[in-house]
């Protein structure tokens, strides 16, 4: 009775959470704050569970296997600190100006409550990304009563007599900031205390000779086309720079995306997102930069911007989906899509807005090109503040000494002349000069050479496409035959260790250099977080594929789509500074083990379709040997898959108690990453759930269990929306 009991609430729990995030999108935050999460319907549900559960275990006296109780104890403690912070934390913000003294704070529900304490704001600064203005850091500096100084940062909350303060927001003029304000002695330190213990209990789990885990582990250890095509640059009129020029061109850094990089790294971006691949017709995108920076006229008639909708395509008077600048503007020089613009910015437009929108970003694209935007390559400093350039630059300020101000207005003209008179070694010697300029400039903030080679490998590296294309249709091919086999055949053995090694070395390779170059771990987007995923399957893979054989067949199958997703992630795979709320080294070590965790949720989800068709399969004796050993194997990754999901959201809430002052939010991509570790949970308690018993229902449960990875990861990004919808 108590066993259907637990399943009942278990069951609703997981449906609430899931109807919550979707009333949220319709209804709000605070619609759902109040009447779901806030609740005391809501808490009242939690608390049963866990009575339920604790009569559950004591009915059992499974108080006598000391790991399974540390594993639910400290489940029971982490709710019981949820509940204290609940009922008697306190939380609001603070307005603080420079030099005024507060002792109030505003609560939840807009009413001034007092502090123990005065607070004053000494400073407020902005701290930027060295020879940047992206913004590296905000720091408040507090005064207190007992001239105690506090400094207020992102990812460094300010603590006073049991109150904590953190960067909320800052004043237009920065002379004021807003502050949140929590109190919660009690409740975190309940919290934490359940986190250690799970911690505890989990790696006493995983080591222990007595869970199923082991015994899973001896049953599982017992029992393309590839298409290339060689281009040469098209025999045409259309004037362009020599291909040495253009790449020494390329090799100019620039400012751009908020951060200092090669030229290369602003022509790869340009030519892609016109034209969807990184050369057109021959020609590399730095060829093609420099060369419609320099002959202009004639590039402005090239049909290489990409038009995907038909609508838009009659609007340009175009019959086919490529288009040139030029069909963007009729006899008089105006533009095709303004008032299909103001259409839709009116809400009434009949096209599409998305592809209207697309398209319209692209003209914007060549006018930023035009206006200098994305060559700025000529940095200066005044009173220790970095600004950069544009060549040709009307008005520079008075400060810039007279033949410092010349170079700037004039070099580009002069290696314009050279280019085009053919002028061969004056123009490398210009372009020699440009680069001396900015090392005289702010030589210490110029990448070196070796960083500077090596984004210009990874801009190569990044824009091709065909390396993904070939891997997904050589790991599709490889895991369509293993479904069909019982036993793993050598020769696909060998081409999955082929294949997996091949495209771990290649992802390596991306994520060293897209680490090195931008300075952090690669974990902060949507696009490097797949790019890591790929990587922690293949490494999985490699790892286990002598003890499990069939794993290599599933492998890189999912790290491909990982890829595949990756490379469709659009501008995320441009490299910029990290938000400064992103730069904690507890945000890195949480999205790792959570998509490691995802990583071994996808191949149990391989696994169970390979399960479903042996479990079908009409010789049983094959059959019964195969669906042991499949069986076996996905359930002992079920143990560390779930291990790690659990480590990853606790580690994402103390990221969020050091960076926020508030350890759960109820977040859509928390709700749903607790729904994932709810659902995958289940599989755990087979000896108690007897639908677990049966390989077939089991596997069907798996296949379908990859549903909330998919909804935690993409449903909440595209769909959802919330604080997390940026990775």
């Amino acid at each position: 009775m108590i066993k259907k009991l637990i399943i009942a609430l278990y069951t609703l729990t997981i449906v609430c959470i899931g109807l919550a995030t979707v009333i949220e999108k319709l209804r709000g935050t605070s619609f759902v704050s109040e009447y779901i999460y806030g609740a005391w319907w809501f808490s009242a549900l939690w608390a049963l569970l866990t009575v339920s559960a604790c009569a559950y275990i004591l009915q059992r006296r499974l108080y006598r296997r000391m790991t399974v109780m540390l594993l639910h104890l400290a489940f029971v403690v982490i709710l019981a600190g949820a509940l204290t912070t609940h009922l008697w934390a306190r939380r609001g913000t603070v307005g603080l100006r420079t030099g005024n003294r507060v002792t109030s704070y505003t609560d939840q529900h807009g009413h001034p409550q007092p502090l123990p304490f005065t607070l004053t704001l000494s400073e407020f600064r902005i701290i930027n990304y060295p020879g940047t203005d992206a913004p590296l850091d905000f720091q408040s500096v507090i005064q207190c009563d007992n001239e105690k100084e506090v400094i207020v940062s992102m990812n460094h909350i300010g603590q006073i007599d049991g109150y904590r303060l953190f960067q909320s927001s800052y004043d237009s003029d920065q002379g004021g900031v807003t502050l949140g304000v929590s109190y919660d002695p009690y409740g975190i330190a309940i919290t934490y205390a359940g986190y250690l213990l799970l911690l505890v209990g989990i790696i006493a789990t995983l080591l222990s000779r007595q869970t199923h885990m082991r015994s899973l582990y001896r049953k599982a250890i017992t029992g393309v086309m590839l298409l290339t095509s060689l281009s040469t640059h098209a025999q045409n009129d259309l004037s362009a720079v020599d291909a040495d020029i253009a790449h020494r061109i390329a090799t100019i850094q620039t400012y751009y995306n908020n951060r200092i990089c090669p030229l290369n790294t602003v022509a790869t971006d340009f030519v892609t997102k016109l034209t969807g691949s990184a050369t057109w017709n021959g020609y590399s995108a730095d060829e093609i930069f420099t060369s419609w920076m320099i002959y202009y006229s004639p590039w402005e008639q090239q049909k290489l911007i990409r038009i995907k909708s038909r609508d838009v395509q009659q609007l340009l008077g175009i019959d086919n989906p490529w288009a040139s600048y030029s069909d963007f503007l009729n006899e008089y020089h105006e533009y095709k899509l303004k008032d299909a613009m103001e259409a839709l910015r009116q809400g009434n437009s009949p096209i599409d807005k998305k592809s209207l929108t697309e398209a319209d970003e692209k003209f914007q694209l060549v006018e930023m090109f035009y206006r200098g935007q994305f060559i700025r390559i000529f940095p200066y400093s005044i009173d220790g503040n970095v600004n950069w350039y544009s060549p040709g630059t009307p008005t520079l300020p008075r400060s810039i000494p007279v033949k410092e101000q010349f170079f700037i207005k004039q070099s580009m003209d002069y290696l314009t002349e050279s280019i085009v008179t053919g002028q061969h070694d004056r123009a490398v010697e210009i372009i020699e000069k440009i680069k001396l300029f900015q090392q005289s400039m702010i030589g210490p903030l110029l990448p070196n050479k070796s960083k500077t080679k090596a984004e210009i490998l990874y801009n190569t590296l990044r824009s091709q496409k065909w390396p993904v294309f070939l891997a997904l249709t050589l790991s599709l091919f490889l895991c369509i035959v293993t479904l069909t086999l019982t036993r793993p055949h050598r020769l696909l053995t060998l081409l999955g260790r082929g294949l997996g090694g091949g495209l771990f070395l290649y992802v390596t390779l991306l994520l060293g250099l897209r680490g090195w170059l931008s300075g952090h771990i690669p974990v902060s987007n949507g696009h490097e977080t797949m790019l890591f995923m790929a990587w922690a399957t293949l490494l999985l893979t490699l790892l286990f594929h002598r003890k499990f054989p069939v794993i290599i067949g599933f492998g890189p199958l999912v790290a491909s789509f990982c890829l595949l997703v990756s490379m469709l992630a659009g501008s995320n795979s441009q490299i910029t500074p990290l938000m400064p709320v992103l730069q904690s080294p507890l945000l890195s070590i949480h999205v790792m083990t959570v998509m490691c965790a995802y990583a071994l949720f996808a191949l149990q989800m391989l696994l169970g379709i390979q399960g479903i068709i042996l479990a079908t399969h009409h010789f049983r004796k094959q059959r019964d040997e195969a669906l042991e050993r499949i069986t076996a194997m996905s359930q002992f990754l079920l143990y560390p898959a779930v291990a790690l999901l659990a480590i990853g959201i606790f580690l994402g809430a103390v990221w969020a108690n050091v960076s926020w002052g508030n350890y759960w939010s109820w977040d859509p991509k928390e709700s749903w990453a607790l729904i994932t570790l709810m659902v995958y949970a289940a599989p755990l308690h087979k000896a108690t759930i007897h639908l677990f018993q049966k390989p077939l229902a089991y596997h069907i449960y798996m296949v379908c269990a990859f549903l909330a990875v998919l909804i935690t990861y993409f449903g909440v990004n595209f769909l959802l929306g919330g604080m997390h919808s940026y990775a």
